[in-house]
């Protein structure tokens, strides 16, 4: 089973590609379809030319000043013009150039100022709908040049300005597809049948004669010859708003040394500079507060025992936290070496300690308040 599996994957890597048979009409594309071998030959049939592509609209790519006899080629699936182009596509015309353009789907506006119409029919037997000749009696062509894949072919129901149209080719039920409108000084040449410039056709038999006497009505003379690719292949190069700078090479590399230039000053700004750092207030002492709050609370409810009572038990723990005394026993002993510590008068010193003692039995006014009070205030200020 592994080797099978192993010989099945070499076999489908080494497979070759399916052929693919889209029509795309390109120059760059060798698949059947594509056309890459007219394009490549074009040089041969008009050697002194010089050989042009665009992928640019009609109105974009086709100079305004004279540069001599020009031939411009549009062979694609779909030929949609805008009214400017076509415009444009006559007034090349009309001073002596040549356009060629062959095409399924060729713009109602341009057949109806051609006075053309298309039609199409579908072949099943052993002439392939896409079976042409040329019908000018000058070439002595009656060849019929087919191609063996079965195709649409499409030919010209209408031709009304007999005047200035000439029928070049027919197809296999003798209907025009191919013809000549001359505008001005200069001529259209209208193909119905796309495939006949594709890789596959010129390739099979000797259909490369046929391709090679339609594009002889084009003389050899020309001095340019300009190759669409924009009816194929849509506008070439950037597609974005910045296509004007894109297309112009200083323009190009204006706008990559801005873009570089403003991303250096961003990443050296970024060392250079130091983030915002905000300003922290400081904290604000709330104690002086926090003593008005409480002494507020106690001066309300005139509660002065309470207030004396809060005085002595700070005064006690100064004097344990200074004086690294016992409170316990507050008698003479303690008092002798408080006073030993301090510095503090004794009398002083025994006149708290009786407040101490007493302050649970005895009533405190107003007055014995201020007493405690003070007492206590001078033994702090004594024992600094």
């Amino acid at each position: 089973m592994a080797l099978l599996f192993v010989i099945y994957i070499i076999l489908q890597l080494t497979k070759p590609d399916p052929t693919d048979w889209a029509v795309t009409l390109s120059k760059s594309d060798k698949m059947p379809f594509g056309s890459y071998i007219l394009y490549d030959q074009l040089q041969n049939l008009y050697p002194s030319a010089s050989l042009n592509s665009y992928r640019e609209p009609l109105y974009n790519s086709l100079p305004e000043e004279d540069r001599g006899t020009s031939a411009y080629f549009i062979i694609a699936p779909e030929v949609a013009m805008e009214e400017m182009d076509i415009e444009r596509l006559l007034r090349f015309a009309e001073k002596g150039n040549y356009v060629f353009i062959s095409g399924y789907g060729i713009s109602d506006k341009l057949l109806d100022t051609l006075g053309l119409k298309t039609a199409a029919v579908f072949d099943v037997g052993p002439l392939d709908s896409n079976a042409v000749r040329l019908s000018n009696p000058t070439l002595k062509d009656t060849q019929l040049y087919t191609i063996d894949k079965l195709s649409v072919g499409q030919y010209f129901s209408e031709v009304n300005n007999r005047d200035s149209t000439t029928v070049l080719g027919v197809n296999n039920r003798n209907h025009p597809d191919f013809v000549k409108v001359t505008v001005g000084d200069g001529a259209f040449f209208v193909h119905a049948a796309p495939l006949c410039f594709t890789n596959y056709f010129l390739l099979y038999k000797n259909n490369k004669d046929y391709t090679e006497k339609v594009l002889s009505y084009i003389p050899k003379h020309v001095t340019n010859v300009f190759w669409d690719e924009y009816y194929k292949l849509g506008r070439g190069g950037a597609s974005t708003p910045l296509r004007f700078f894109l297309n112009n090479t200083w323009l190009r590399y204006a706008l990559w040394l801005s873009i570089i230039a403003l991303l250096l000053f961003v990443l050296f700004n970024m060392k250079r500079k130091q983030r915002i750092i905000p300003v922290i207030a400081p904290l604000r002492n709330t104690t002086l507060d926090f003593v008005k709050t409480v002494s507020g609370v106690y001066f309300n409810q005139k509660d002065n025992a309470g207030i004396a009572h809060k005085k002595i038990v700070y005064w006690l723990e100064f004097v344990r936290q200074h004086f690294y005394l016992s409170t316990q026993q507050l008698d003479n002993e303690f008092i002798q070496a408080l006073e030993k510590k301090s510095g503090v008068n004794e009398t002083l010193i025994r006149q708290i300690v009786q407040y101490a003692e007493n302050i649970q039995e005895i009533t405190v006014n107003d007055a014995l308040l201020r007493e405690i009070s003070d007492a206590i205030d001078t033994f702090y200020k004594q024992a600094s």
